[in-house]
């Protein structure tokens, strides 16, 4: 069904009085909701995903809806009636959604060599496209027995989800494996802990931002912390009297914090030992250091005191890049300190003869993984590599031995 004329779409994150960050899609002429978006983000995500999740779906929902208004698709009204997108739809928005979203792109045909240098990566590509498989499916299990007779409705739902899933899969695009990221080398790690101590003479920050960025790497670089995880750290998670330990606690929709976009602890809840040269010195960033605010968090912005944004720490390692790393451009960041935590501490294990089984339960607590979770393999890649080439050359070396 044509529109009589073409509708645009916003994003707004809503913070309610409870501290929940709340994605919205709206009209944007009259800034009303988009009704079936809002609803599938309440009855299907918001209960078992987080803001920031959650904003991420609206988002490509959002592309959906203004694909599906140049192409002259009213997908609300379809949806009521319990019509679903025909399998050429779905991949007219597939190519619209990996050429990024470009005017006037509704074939099914190729993408053309213009379009090769804009596309999305597999990963990502296929990471939306099962928001927008989900949201289809929910559609379907929501409108169709409505608008079905009785007897034909779990026949018709049934073969309605699976016509979409076939048509997502066909749609689904395969590539390389990720740049793998061992961390930091021995070298590399020693330069940066160098440059980043106060009153360095290589030192890019400016000095009242000096002892506040030396400490997060330092503590970043002892505990494995994730960006977000740092960025919700409090003055009660530090350690204190018989307390040797940090404390990392997941706290979403938390009122306390004023951040549009709230930081999020994405790992279980632990408590990680911190050394006493580190402990002190966090002690003396609070003391010293630390530009108060109306809030507890541990570290701050030196513009009002206000808690510090991931921007902020993206920042930090932008800079000593542009300044001291030129030739770590795409490799130093806030993430690649975790990496390094997790080689370090497997070279660690393995000096002390740990088995592999007791080594990973370890490292699966410090990180804050599952039980049953595989991220281990991710980050033992590079140790596992090593060992194999260990291996190989031995084989190798009695192979051919004269």
């Amino acid at each position: 069904m044509a529109m009589d004329q073409t509708r645009e779409y916003a994003v707004h994150l809503a913070v309610f009085s409870s501290g929940e960050r709340f994605p919205i899609l709206l009209y944007r002429d009259t800034y009303q909701p988009v009704v079936l978006s809002t609803r599938y983000i309440l009855d299907e995500c918001r209960e078992t995903k987080q803001a920031t999740t959650l904003m991420r779906s609206v988002r490509v929902l959002q592309w959906l809806y203004a694909w599906c208004e140049t192409a002259g698709i009213d997908v609300e009204s379809r949806l009521r009636r319990g019509r679903l997108p025909t399998v050429a739809e779905v991949s007219g928005f597939c190519r619209y959604l990996r050429a990024r979203r470009r005017a006037g792109v509704f074939g099914s045909v190729g993408i053309s060599t213009e379009e090769q240098s804009a596309i999305l990566s597999p990963g990502t590509f296929n990471s939306y496209l099962a928001v927008i498989e989900d949201f289809l499916i929910w559609g379907a299990y929501e409108f169709i027995p409505t608008a079905t007779p009785a007897g034909e409705v779990r026949e018709t739902v049934e073969a309605a989800r699976e016509r979409i899933r076939r048509a997502f899969r066909s749609n689904k695009i395969s590539g390389r494996a990720p740049l793998k990221r061992y961390g930091l080398s021995d070298a590399e790690l020693g330069e940066l802990r160098a440059v980043v101590m106060p009153a360095a003479k290589r030192n890019p920050f400016k000095p009242a931002l000096q002892f506040r960025n030396h400490v997060i790497i330092e503590l970043m670089l002892a505990t494995g912390l994730r960006r977000g995880e740092l960025l919700k750290l409090k003055l009660s998670h530090l350690p204190f009297g018989p307390k040797h330990t940090l404390t990392v606690e997941r706290s979403p929709d938390d009122k306390e914090d004023s951040r549009r976009n709230e930081p999020q602890v994405k790992t279980r809840e632990r408590e990680i030992p911190i050394p006493k040269p580190l402990a002190v010195e966090l002690w003396r960033y609070v003391q010293k250091h630390r530009k108060p605010g109306q809030h507890s968090y541990l570290f701050t912005s030196h513009r009002g005191g206000v808690p510090l944004d991931a921007a902020g720490v993206n920042g930090i390692f932008s800079l000593l890049v542009k300044r001291c790393f030129a030739n770590l451009e795409g490799k130093l960041h806030p993430h690649i300190l975790r990496h390094t935590f997790n080689n370090r501490l497997m070279d660690t294990a393995g000096e002390l003869g740990w088995s592999d089984d007791r080594r990973q339960k370890v490292q699966t607590y410090l990180n804050g993984w599952s039980d049953n979770s595989r991220m281990a393999e991710t980050y033992t890649r590079r140790l596992v590599e090593a060992e194999a080439m260990v291996l190989a050359e031995k084989y190798q070396a009695e192979l051919y031995r004269s």
